[in-house]
């Protein structure tokens, strides 16, 4: 076995076990974990596809009941825009760079020059697809303590009183206020489950990425919205 293959699978060992430190979690199966941060583009028969699958249903489930039981007076039409506000591929992205899973994700080398809206989608996928990993290894009881603890400063900072509208409705409110008309979203099946929508503003094309059609609508109207905002349109 040659030296730089022992140090490449040491230094693997080493940033698996500063991950299980970051997330206050020690895998019983590391095999697990492994291939939550294994891309289909490093391999197409084993990646974390399914994880991912699996990681985004108990994500949603933990912090639906979370929600269901704190706010316990609150309508459903304000829980699933709270629920919608907590989840959203922006906030799973930072939660990923906050665990440093960009230094431990498994890609092929041609991912060196994928755009940054895709190499968050990544980032956003393997952060579920740990979430995923941790239930299967773990239980209920372990994803749950671990997802609580990862969106403590997210959950502390909810009020009832703050303004959870989803992007796209905040976009038509302020194209309408801008006497733009509608935003039209253009949607694009490109395969593997992933949609890519496009919207048109001011000459100027703005895309994103979503593993459905309204998180890709969802994901190009806050990218536009950004824009908007920080140019004073």
């Amino acid at each position: 076995m040659s030296s730089i293959f022992l140090k490449s699978w040491h230094n693997q060992l080493m940033s698996y076990k500063d991950l299980q430190n970051r997330l206050g979690y020690t895998f019983k199966d590391e095999a697990l974990l492994e291939l939550a941060l294994t891309h289909k583009s490093f391999s197409s028969i084993s990646n974390n596809e399914r994880l991912e699958f699996l990681g985004d249903s108990i994500l949603n489930s933990i912090i639906s009941e979370y929600l269901f039981i704190r706010f316990s007076d609150q309508k459903e039409g304000l829980l699933t825009r709270m629920r919608a506000y907590l989840v959203k591929a922006e906030t799973l992205t930072l939660k990923a760079e906050e665990l440093s899973l960009e230094k431990v994700v498994k890609l092929s080398k041609g991912t060196a020059n994928l755009s940054k809206e895709r190499k968050n989608s990544i980032l956003e996928g393997a952060f579920e697809a740990v979430i995923g990993a941790i239930f299967i290894d773990g239980g209920w009881n372990a994803v749950k303590d671990i997802t609580l603890k990862v969106f403590n400063k997210n959950l502390a900072a909810l009020s009832e009183d703050m303004t959870f509208k989803d992007a796209k409705t905040e976009l038509q409110e302020l194209f309408q206020s801008l006497k733009s008309g509608l935003p039209k979203y253009i949607v694009e099946d490109i395969g593997e489950n992933k949609f890519l929508c496009t919207v048109n503003y001011q000459d100027m094309i703005f895309e994103s990425w979503g593993t459905s059609k309204r998180i890709a609508e969802t994901n190009v109207a806050m990218k536009l919205l950004a824009y908007i905002k920080q140019n004073d349109v």
